[in-house]
């Protein structure tokens, strides 16, 4: 097999395709007889599948022949795969072919043309070479890219695939089948060979989307977010060529690698100056193209037209669609052509495109041509229409689009058009579609540019809306001031923009945890919107008075019915965004009294309800999601965490995408996939500043996941970094919860760690512990999952000083311990109450509770097997053996050293003798007590009949006891 086949990468979709030519490469199937003609698009994947196919003959014992036609246009060597072929051979192999068969000469030797030797002679040579090389094992010949081939070759080619071998010799031949036009000569060549007996044909199609995100995420290792990898598969559409030259791009949206680029256009230049005119119009339609419209953008006769077309589809650069139509059959060729027109050329061409479809196309197409051929006018008229037909229809991502486009060119808008109600529709639309923050901006950017020159009502619209963007956007400051500037301006009187701002003045205020503010604010909205009949701000005023309520506390029942009253008021009138709000507090009051199989349910039920409206990145919508992710990781239904984050189909934002990797690095961290630390690495660099959750999350998990204590620490002190330059400072609830962890890293390294290591550590816990009480004391009292890693932070502490050769005593270690896994219990924490129960199973059996420990490792162990956290479960498993083993009797053959055999546990105690560690070392390696190494030590030297530690060392390695 020619070594530069030889590939360690998986092979990925293409398992159908790899069984059938390996049955009819005999390695499946050995009596199989025949040849294969493989065809497939330039980067499908056939070189690809043929090494597969070649490694897995030549493990099987057949000798693998490959030979290339190669593209030297005018200058083609005739011959050339097979004169490859038998210079590859090793030169015995050569000489005993040479002198077998003479005809061969000439192209084993160099002299490729075959001078001077009878075509009949020389392919019955190949053909007895062939059969001559099949008699030791089987042979198989793989001749690719024939759309080369020169004339010679393609002869030859028929010539061997049309014989009937004795031996075991089978071939494969492979070709573009994109490069076969109507005049190219393979063609007829492939529909006679295909008639030859026992040859078949194989077409391989392009990857479906799914292979192709599971070709990125194999070349890519995590480091490509889920919106990249969206890019890569709409942009590729199943190519695994252009798969791997998008990989090496830093913007997957962004131009093409000018290699790529080339190679593309060089299809375009076999077309004639007709079809050349055809396919560039046909470039800048953005699609399907029918004949009708054809006609109308380009300035040919009808019959020019024809032959272009004609001459495009049999260059395979375009196709017919269902309709009737053309497009190209790759779009990124389209794209090429597109960016490789003359600007002046470009804007012609779209303006004939506006010109044939003002009044009677798709406003979408308008406007894009419209921009394209710089028609300022008609493009805002026609991006508006588009963004309130996509509206109507429930696609808020594309209004935003168009709503943005149309702001762009807001100057050459018509006399009398409102831009303030512009503004606010491309807000709502943008924080419709999931883009809160581009939302706020817009709002902002244009208040800034024009509050001076606003009425008072205007002004007033605008902050309301600016204050509602700033809420979504999660803005700490900017809502509250919006409120104190709109209630300057708006009179308290019974208007529509009196009751919005009444009603944000409440939300407001239960952010800031103003409670008697709240209610007041929402009751006036309420009774001023039912008077006025605006049922959202009823709704959502409500909804604010409902959560305000639940807050307080003093009737859960009536909380979660006034809940769902508002919730299906809110459905009956259509109003979605009050409806979702509404479920979202519903299922945050589940999730707060720890009801999180009632809240994981309700989260869900409320982003299926936000995706049913076109609003599933939508705050509320996307929320559901997250937080539906959030819980089911917290009980253990780590699958369904998977679930929700593959997202990567769905298109979502980027940071949308990246909060939900964020949660499932939650489950790699416990599952140990440590490749996972490369995506929590992606995460840092480009989303830990935009969001507070995900960098928490990622950070956490990447602290468990890190190979080492010193990374460890370099993921939680940048994660301290982050959160007091970009969030609300670094003593934040968290800060329990990431001490915790790394003190837990320190434990689990100290006791194979130096003395000055372990008195570092314990420093450096000793000043989490301090951290974690200023967060308590700015930012406390927490609930019950603040005060489960307070309790968590307490116990890793003991346990490192523990392991650290500390006596802490078992007592308090116990009681942490026990708390801790009883608190995680409560809070349904599945994955913390079994990693506690770990640490407590090791104190009890320390402390001689080796069946407590058991019963205690058991539990724990189940729910490690249930969540398939193998580290967990090999921790338990291991202690689960330690236990075992200490409540057994001495094995008969116990090693004897002197005259008395030493146990078991003295056999352990004493390989770490020989190590030179000390009591304490030895105590925390074997999860026991320093009182019991000692007496282990004291009978160890009385059976080696030493009287010093040291001693008994060198008398272990002399008698390697």
């Amino acid at each position: 097999m020619p070594a530069d086949w030889r590939t360690t990468e998986p092979l990925v979709g293409r398992e159908a395709e790899l069984e059938r030519l390996l049955t009819a490469a005999g390695v499946a199937d050995p009596e199989a007889r025949g040849g294969v003609l493989l065809s497939g698009d330039a980067g499908i994947g056939k070189t690809r599948l043929l090494r597969e196919l070649a490694t897995r003959a030549a493990a099987a014992g057949h000798r693998v022949l490959a030979g290339h036609c190669l593209d030297l246009g005018d200058s083609g060597i005739p011959f050339q795969p097979f004169a490859e072929v038998l210079a590859a051979l090793d030169d015995p192999t050569c000489k005993a072919l040479s002198d077998a068969m003479p005809p061969l000469g000439p192209l084993m030797w160099g002299a490729a043309d075959g001078a001077g030797v009878d075509r009949g002679e020389l392919f019955s040579s190949v053909v007895a070479a062939l059969e001559l090389l099949a008699a030791s094992q089987p042979v198989l010949l793989v001749v690719e890219d024939a759309h080369w081939a020169d004339a010679s070759t393609r002869h030859l080619i028929r010539y061997v695939l049309s014989q009937r071998y004795d031996g075991a010799v089978r071939i494969i031949v492979s070709y573009r089948s994109d490069d076969l036009h109507r005049r190219h000569p393979l063609r007829a060549d492939v529909a006679e060979w295909s008639r030859l007996p026992g040859v078949q044909r194989l077409d391989l199609g392009p990857l479906d989307d799914e292979e192709v995100r599971t070709l990125v995420r194999a070349r890519s290792a995590g480091a490509i977010g889920a919106t990249g990898v969206a890019a890569i598969v709409r942009r590729a559409e199943g190519n695994a060529f252009i798969v791997e030259e998008l990989l090496d791009v830093d913007d997957k949206n962004g131009p093409l690698p000018p290699t790529l680029a080339d190679l593309l256009l060089v299809r375009l230049d076999r077309l004639d100056d007709a079809g050349r005119h055809v396919v560039r119009a046909i470039a800048c339609a953005g699609g399907e193209v029918s004949d009708e419209l054809l006609s109308a953008v380009v300035d040919l006769p009808a019959a020019t037209i024809e032959d272009g077309v004609r001459a495009a589809l049999d260059h395979r650069i375009l196709s017919r669609t269902r309709h009737d139509g053309y497009a190209f059959r790759h779009a990124l060729l389209a794209e090429v052509v597109r960016d490789d027109l003359l600007p002046a050329e470009r804007r012609r061409i779209h303006a004939a495109y506006v010109e044939a479809l003002t009044g009677r196309g798709d406003p979408a197409d308008v406007a894009r041509h419209a921009f394209e051929a710089g028609m300022a006018e008609t493009a805002f008229t026609a991006s508006v229409r588009a963004a309130e037909q996509a509206t109507r229809v429930t696609g808020h991502e594309e209004a935003a689009q168009h709503y943005e486009r149309a702001l762009s060119v807001a100057s050459a808008a018509p006399d009398g058009t409102d831009l303030i109600d512009l503004v606010i529709a491309t807000s709502e639309a943008l924080t419709a579609s999931g883009y809160v923050r581009r939302a706020f901006g817009v709002v902002d950017d244009y208040l800034d540019r024009t509050a001076q020159d606003l009425s008072d009502a205007d002004h007033g619209r605008l902050l309301v809306a600016y204050g509602t963007a700033a809420l979504m956007a999660d803005r700490q400051v900017e809502p509250a001031q919006a409120v104190e500037r709109a209630f300057a301006l708006v009179p308290e009187q019974p208007t529509a923009l009196r009751a919005s701002l009444e009603a944000l003045a409440a939300i407001v205020a239960a952010n800031e945890r103003d409670n008697e503010e709240a209610i007041r604010w929402a009751t006036q909205a309420i009774t001023l919107g039912q008077r006025l009949g605006l049922s959202r701000v009823v709704a959502d005023a409500r909804a604010t008075k409902a959560r305000v309520r639940a807050r307080i506390g003093d009737d859960p029942e009536g909380d979660e019915r006034r809940f769902r009253e508002v919730a299906e008021s809110a459905h009956a009138t259509g109003n979605i965004v009050s409806e979702l709000r509404a479920r979202h507090h519903l299922a945050f009051h589940h999730h707060d009294r720890g009801e999180l199989d009632v809240a994981e349910r309700e989260f869900l039920s409320t982003m299926r309800a936000a995706a049913k409206a076109g609003r599933q990145w939508a705050p509320y919508g996307f929320d559901g999601r997250f937080f539906a992710s959030v819980t089911a990781y917290l009980r253990g239904r780590w699958d369904l965490v998977v679930e929700l984050g593959d997202v990567a189909a769905l298109r979502p934002p980027k940071v949308h995408a990246a909060c939900l990797e964020a949660v499932g690095l939650l489950v790699s961290a416990g599952r140990g996939e440590t490749a996972a630390l490369a995506t929590a690495g992606r995460l840092r660099d480009h989303f830990w500043k935009k969001d507070i959750a995900l960098a928490i999350h990622s950070g956490t998990a990447a602290i468990d996941l890190a190979p080492d204590v010193a990374s460890a620490e370099t993921w939680h002190d940048d994660l301290v970094s982050t959160l007091a330059s970009d969030w609300a400072g670094e003593f934040i609830p968290a800060r329990l919860r990431m001490g915790g962890l790394l003190v837990g890293r320190y434990a689990d390294a100290a006791p194979h760690a130096s003395t000055a290591e372990r008195h570092e550590w314990v420093e450096s816990a000793q000043q989490l512990r301090h951290a974690g009480d200023r967060a308590i004391v700015e930012r406390g009292p927490f609930g019950p999952e603040g005060r489960a890693w307070s309790l968590r932070l307490d116990a890793e502490i003991l346990r490192l000083r523990w392991s650290a050769g500390e006596d802490v005593g078992l007592d308090p270690m116990l009681a942490a311990w026990r708390e801790t896994t009883e608190i995680f219990a409560e809070l349904g924490h599945v994955y913390e109450e079994a990693r506690s129960a770990a640490r407590l199973a090791a104190v009890l059996h320390a402390a001689g509770d080796v069946a407590g420990a058991k019963q205690v490792a058991s539990a724990a162990y189940e729910k490690a097997t249930t969540l398939r956290a193998e580290p967990l479960m090999n921790e338990l498993e291991q202690l689960a053996g330690a236990t075992t083993r200490a409540s057994a009797p001495a094995a008969p053959d116990a090693v004897v050293a002197g005259e008395k055999p030493l146990t078991a546990r003295e056999r352990e105690v004493l390989d770490h003798l020989v190590e030179g560690r000390t009591n304490g070392e030895i105590a925390s390696l074997l999860f026991i007590s320093t009182k019991t190494v000692s007496v282990h030590v004291s009978n160890i030297l009385a059976k080696l009949g030493a009287s010093t530690r040291t001693e008994a060392a060198a008398i272990a390695r002399r008698q390697q006891v």
